[in-house]
C-alpha cells in the first residue's frame, strides 16, 4: 500500500467510524424510547392504582355510614316496641328493666351518630380527594398519549434515518480494504455489545492526531510514533490507548481529516 493509499484508507474509514458512531447513537436512542413510553404508562397505572384504592376508601366510609344508619332505624323500631311493652306491664321491676334496654339503646345511638358524623366527613373528604385524583389521572394520560405520540413520531424518524446510513454505509464500506475493515468490525462489535459503557462509545477504532495530541486518550502523541504516523508507511498506533491513528500530515496542504 502506497504512502497516499493509506492516508486515504485512513480517512475513509475516519469517515466510516463517524457515520457508525452516529448509527450507534440512534441504536441506543432506539432502545431508550420504548423504555421511556413504558415509564409513562408505568405513571398512568400507577394514578389509576391510587385513584382506585381512594375510591375503595370512600367506598368502605359509605358503607359503615350506611351499616351505621341501618343500627339507627333498627334501635328506633327496638326502642318503639320496649315503650309499648312499658305501658302495659304491671310491675316496676319489668319496667325499670325496660327503661334500662332503652337506655342502653339512647347509648348506642349517641355513639352511632357521633360515628356517623366522623364518617360523614371522612367521606366529604375522601370525595374530594377522588376528583382531584380523578383530574390528575386525566392530566397524566393526556401528557402520556402527547409525549407517546412525540417518541413514536421520534422513533419512526430515527427508523428512517438508520435505514437510509445503513443504505449510505453499504455503499461507503467497498471503498475500505478488507484488512482495515475486518479490524474495524471486531470494534464495531464491542462497540454494540457494551452498550452500557459510555466512555467506549465515546472513542473509536481510528483517533485522530490533531496538534501531537491523540483524540481518543487526550495524551501527547510520542514524538517517535508522531513521525512514523506521518510517513503512512504502516497502521500506526496511539502507545497510550490503542486506537489506530490518523495524524495531521507533516504537509499542511494535504485535506485532513
Amino acid at each position: 500500500m502506497t504512502n497516499e493509499s493509506l492516508r486515504q484508507q485512513l480517512a475513509l474509514l475516519y469517515q466510516l467510524q463517524e457515520r457508525d458512531l452516529e448509527m450507534l447513537l440512534i441504536h441506543q436512542k432506539l432502545q431508550v424510547i420504548p423504555r421511556q413510553i413504558e415509564q409513562l404508562n408505568a405513571t398512568v397505572a400507577q394514578c389509576e392504582k391510587d385513584l382506585a384504592a381512594k375510591s375503595e376508601e370512600l367506598t368502605e366510609a359509605e358503607k359503615a355510614q350506611r351499616s351505621k344508619n341501618a343500627n339507627l332505624e333498627m334501635n328506633a323500631v327496638q326502642r318503639e316496641k320496649y315503650q309499648s311493652e312499658q305501658r302495659v306491664v304491671t310491675s316496676n321491676e319489668a319496667y325499670t328493666a325496660l327503661e334500662r334496654q332503652i337506655e342502653f339503646l339512647d347509648t348506642e345511638d349517641e355513639e352511632a351518630e357521633d360515628a356517623i358524623l366522623v364518617l360523614m366527613e371522612e367521606s366529604d373528604r375522601l370525595k374530594k380527594e377522588l376528583a382531584e385524583l380523578e383530574d390528575e389521572v386525566n392530566r397524566e394520560k393526556e401528557k402520556t398519549a402527547t409525549e407517546t405520540e412525540q417518541f413514536q413520531q421520534e422513533l419512526r424518524t430515527l427508523e428512517k434515518e438508520k435505514n437510509a446510513k445503513l443504505n449510505e454505509r453499504k455503499a461507503f464500506l467497498p471503498k475500505i480494504e478488507k484488512v482495515l475493515r475486518d479490524k474495524y468490525h471486531r470494534w464495531m462489535k464491542a462497540q454494540f455489545e457494551s452498550q452500557s459503557k459510555a466512555s467506549r462509545s465515546k472513542t473509536g477504532f481510528v483517533a485522530l492526531g490533531k496538534n501531537g495530541i491523540c483524540s481518543s486518550c487526550r495524551i501527547a502523541i510520542q514524538p517517535q510514533t508522531l513521525k512514523e504516523a506521518q510517513k503512512y508507511e504502516k497502521p500506526v498506533y496511539c502507545s497510550s490507548c490503542n486506537r489506530l491513528l490518523y495524524v495531521e500530515p507533516a504537509i499542511p496542504d494535504i485535506p485532513f481529516p
